[in-house]
């Protein structure tokens, strides 16, 4: 299967008819986002902070609060019954839709393994998208979480329930919260942009603090300065080194 380019879109969502919005401010919107069918859940179910994040698996940003910020937090908070944290996928590079379908494919028990993976190996699943071998090197990643055979991951790559529900995610994303850049965060239905307060473990743990009513922790000097550690985030259109080839899986 094909890929169209990002000035379509994102292929493999063709058909589902996916189109980028433009820019918007980061802010308060109104009303409180629902957990719905599809969504990645970790947490508590009664949990009295929500945190929803809109990410793309080849968008540095995504890598870095979830490899540096997103363990602290989910120890903290989400480990203790404080927070629920809700993946939901945005597909802003053409690598991306594949990559969220075979997350997918693998199973709900499986998905956050495939996430890790894809972030571990985010560069080779780039450079195989600008080098034409995107198939192969999702493959590889299928094959360790049971897509083993290539019937499977073609048959994956062809299932139009999962790219439905990546247009249906990414039409709620971009009329109703106004995402047009990941990561981004609607923390008890308030969007927030990956700045600030959400940019660093220490300044994010600290907006949780007073969303739950308790004491801010004592400053210390591991804290990174955010916005010297943290890659920008990336908008909807940026190519992030990704080309707009044909072909893909």
């Amino acid at each position: 299967m094909t890929l169209l380019s990002r000035r379509s879109a994102l292929a493999a969502v063709s058909a589902l008819m996916l189109a980028a919005c433009g820019g918007s401010d980061n802010g308060s919107t109104t009303g409180v986002a629902a957990i719905t069918k599809g969504d990645h859940v970790k947490g508590s179910e009664n949990a009295p902070v929500t945190i929803i994040e809109y990410a793309s698996p080849t968008c540095p940003a995504c890598r870095y609060f979830h490899d540096d910020i997103l363990p602290e937090l989910t120890e903290k908070y989400v480990n203790t019954g404080k927070v629920k944290f809700v993946f939901r996928e945005y597909p802003i590079h053409e690598p991306d839709v594949p990559a969220y379908v075979l997350a997918m494919c693998a199973g709900e028990d499986k998905f956050f393994d495939v996430l890790d993976d894809l972030f571990a190996n985010q560069v080779g699943v780039v450079t195989a998208a600008q080098n034409g071998t995107l198939k192969g090197a999702l493959q590889t990643i299928g094959k360790r979480h049971g897509i083993e055979t290539t019937a499977q991951f073609d048959a994956c790559m062809e299932n139009r329930e999962y790219r439905t529900a990546l247009a249906d995610k990414y039409q709620v994303a971009t009329e109703k919260w106004g995402v047009d850049s990941t990561p981004t965060f609607i923390v008890n239905g308030e969007k927030h942009l990956f700045q600030g307060e959400t940019s660093s473990a220490d300044a994010f743990s600290k907006y949780i603090d007073r969303l739950l009513g308790e004491a801010a922790p004592a400053e210390t000097e591991a804290a990174a300065p955010a916005e010297d550690a943290a890659p920008q985030p990336t908008q909807a259109g940026d190519d992030a080194g990704v080309p707009e080839t044909t072909d893909q899986p």
